[in-house]
């Protein structure tokens, strides 16, 4: 996989969500890029703490940034291939080979849950048109990587109303199942960070869309303290050492 996708210049970001999609391109690059030395470089010079772009009352995601920030800090100065090695593999087995059974893929998820859905591919394209995306750039519609990127394009358009309904339709489907299953597989803490903040950024973009469009979340969605319960309780390595 590359990163080809997130490459391309977006139109000017329509506010008041400039910040949240900003903030979804950059977490899609950590799904759809490999941990190299240079990614890691970039992210030592301008770390997610402080600089994310959002604002977020809430210590999952204040932990997970602090989390992932700690953990390249620590690699040696200059980073070298040896240090990015772990997070390589961590990388591969969450992404190429699905060793922690994490598909990055909602179709795999539907099937998984034994709902497999014939129609998701057209639904996908439709979606994709809608928020003027034509090219794949290496990834199927459904991964991760695409969702988190046309749910971007949607508000960056002002599509405000047509990003709540993609986000329940789609994204908050599934993938905070998967956030919370590579979270608590990966063997290193680096993308258990990474997964924490990917779940608590479209939890919280949901609650600030709700506001906005005044399209209240759906009857059948995990209630606030659910959802925060989920990412509270016993979430983050012991390795990590911050305390948000």
């Amino acid at each position: 996989m590359n990163g080809s996708l997130l490459e391309h210049a977006p139109p000017p970001p329509a506010a008041p969500f400039a910040p949240a999609a900003a903030a979804l391109r950059r977490l899609a690059a950590f799904h759809a890029m490999d941990p190299t030395v240079e990614f890691l470089t970039g992210l030592r010079a301008a770390p997610l703490h402080g600089g994310f772009g959002i604002a977020f009352d809430r210590d999952d995601a204040l932990q997970a940034m602090a989390l992932i920030d700690e953990v390249v800090s620590d690699l040696p100065d200059p980073i070298d291939p040896d240090s990015v090695a772990p997070l390589l593999a961590d990388f591969t087995a969450i992404h190429r080979t699905l060793a922690y059974r994490a598909s990055p893929l909602e179709s795999d998820w539907a099937a998984e849950a034994g709902q497999p859905d014939p129609g998701l591919a057209a639904a996908l394209r439709r979606w994709r048109q809608q928020a003027g995306l034509v090219a794949d750039a290496g990834f199927p519609p459904d991964h991760l990587v695409s969702e988190l990127t046309l749910l971007a394009a949607l508000l960056e358009r002002g599509q405000a109303s047509d990003a709540t309904r993609f986000l329940d339709q789609h994204p908050l489907r599934w993938i905070p199942a998967l956030c919370s299953r590579v979270a608590t597989r990966c063997r290193e803490p680096f993308y258990a960070g990474v997964a924490i903040l990917t779940a608590a950024h479209l939890d919280h973009l949901r609650d600030l869309l709700a506001g906005a469009c005044g399209l209240p979340r759906p009857p059948d969605d995990d209630s606030a303290d659910i959802r925060r319960r989920r990412w509270a309780e016993g979430r983050l390595p012991r390795t990590c050492g911050c305390d948000g």
